[in-house]
């Protein structure tokens, strides 16, 4: 036994010796912090982590199916029945994906989506519906384009794109962080080895366009994805599946983004109340590879009480994540593959400038060539402003410090004042940003003008190598006319 490890014991026996139990003090982060090791309290966390996310999973999914008690409920595991219901499903409308779990009444203990249509509750294996939905989906030609919202600012970036969209002149239908995206990323994480990854992909990418179908009358579609938890799981394998769809990613400061998601009610009571805590997507780690990063991590987070732990690494997860898919651009333009170009939008730059809340709403509404009616921008203008006094109330905290310092070990993620890399500077001829020596367009090798620009370029930088963090004043990498 380890030198740790035998205090750690100790430390239990002596509390035991005066009378408190053993088990409410193992179970106490309080204590746990003063008296275990770092990489067991590491530990000990994640294991509650996980059992939180098991727990809103199989919660969630008896709730939802609870509120469709009076349908007749189906199992279909025949392949021609799948694919006669994905067909009438798409031909005549009025269905709805409700949720992703395992059946629990079966011997075999199957990974199942639900999915309502006709008064009829249909129950399907996503091991049986993954090659089928491929199918059908490949013969249907999509003509709109879908919009990925990511967030990683405590829900707030996300409420000011759902509330400034109902200001549009037309209707932009917004799928809100549905349910079961949760519920497959949750398996996608924790079960990894239930299903290939090619069905989880499969079906993730098939039951958002199966979704995604009933709006196929209109030119764009934002889907909003279920907190910055959630982000290392989904965006990778949405990129894949989606690789030329528009994305943003909405960031604010982590010191913020903690205390805003400290703020939220634990539960949402009615008529906010889903059967999917939204809480649990900002507070809770569902993938948690940063240790493994960042050595010094799990020393640093014993300094931070859980609740704050907990959301401080969600928030640099998220963000790590980000920057790793843009570090992979490299590569991808090497095998002339789709660079990784979302629109990258820190919360400061819409609390100081009406134009980045137009930007914002260009690219989402794919309307760069063109203008936004003047009442469209006053209204947009007008909504973010009643938001931003209403919703952005995060205070100080005590352990700011601390927070910071976690942060400060991922060597690649700064501190508060700091803009991550391609976020875009407001504009009314805005344009993605990159540290990236590139000067044409995304369509383009970046080789075939640097040297004829080159000169002009050098000017423009210093002469010390430039930062991987950048003030969203620098070089152009993307031509948003494009999309």
């Amino acid at each position: 036994m380890g030198n740790s490890s035998l205090s750690e014991w100790t430390a239990v026996a002596a509390f035991a010796a005066i009378g408190l139990s053993t088990i409410p003090l193992l179970q106490s982060d309080y204590f746990s912090r003063s008296f275990l090791s770092s990489p067991s309290l590491q530990q000990r966390r994640l294991e509650s982590y996980e059992y939180q996310w098991e727990k809103q999973s199989k919660e969630s999914v008896k709730k939802i199916l609870g509120l469709w008690k009076g349908f007749e409920l189906k199992l279909l595991r025949e392949d021609v029945a799948i694919l006669k219901l994905f067909h009438k499903c798409m031909k005549e409308g009025n269905y709805q994906v409700l949720a992703i779990g395992i059946d629990s009444t079966s011997k075999t203990l199957d990974v199942c989506v639900w999915i309502s249509f006709s008064e009829t509750i249909y129950q399907i294996p996503l091991q049986q519906m993954a090659p089928i939905i491929s199918i059908v989906i490949e013969s249907v030609v999509f003509t709109n384009t879908l919009c990925f919202v990511a967030d990683a600012s405590g829900g707030l970036g996300l409420t000011i794109v759902k509330e400034v969209l109902k200001t549009c002149q037309e209707s932009v239908p917004v799928i809100s962080e549905p349910a079961w995206i949760s519920q497959l990323a949750i398996f996608m994480e924790q079960k990894p080895n239930l299903l290939s990854t090619s069905v989880y992909k499969q079906c993730l990418m098939g039951l958002i366009r199966l979704q995604t179908y009933q709006y196929r009358r209109d030119p764009t579609i934002i889907l909003t994805l279920p907190g910055q938890a959630t982000f290392a799981t989904l965006e990778p394998a949405l990129f894949d599946s989606f690789p030329h769809e528009r994305r943003v990613f909405i960031y604010d400061g982590c010191c913020n983004t903690v205390s805003r998601v400290m703020m939220m009610p634990r539960h949402e009571s009615p008529p906010s109340a889903t059967p999917f805590s939204k809480k649990i997507g900002y507070s809770t780690p569902l993938f948690s590879s940063l240790s493994k990063e960042v050595p010094k991590l799990p020393e640093v987070m014993q300094t931070l009480p859980l609740e704050a732990a907990a959301a401080t690494e969600c928030w640099m997860t998220a963000v790590s994540t980000y920057l790793e898919m843009k570090d992979r651009d490299t590569e991808r333009r090497k095998l002339k593959q789709p660079e990784y170009l979302p629109f990258c939008c820190k919360l400061d730059n819409l609390r100081t400038t009406d134009l980045a809340i137009q930007n914002l709403v260009q690219f989402i509404l794919g309307a760069r060539s063109r203008a936004l009616p003047l009442e469209v921008v006053q209204k947009a203008t007008s909504t973010l402003r009643t938001i931003l006094e209403k919703r952005d109330n995060s205070h100080k905290m005590q352990f700011e410090k601390e927070i910071q310092e976690a942060v400060f070990c991922h060597k690649r993620i700064l501190l508060e004042n700091k803009t991550l890399v391609d976020t875009v500077y407001p504009s009314k001829d805005w344009s993605l940003k990159s540290t990236r020596k590139v000067l044409g367009c995304a369509c383009c090798d970046p080789e075939e003008e640097e040297e004829e620009e080159e000169e002009d370029l050098t000017k423009q930088l210093p002469n010390r190598m430039r930062p991987k963090f950048v003030d969203g004043k620098n070089t152009f990498a993307f031509d948003p006319t494009k999309f």
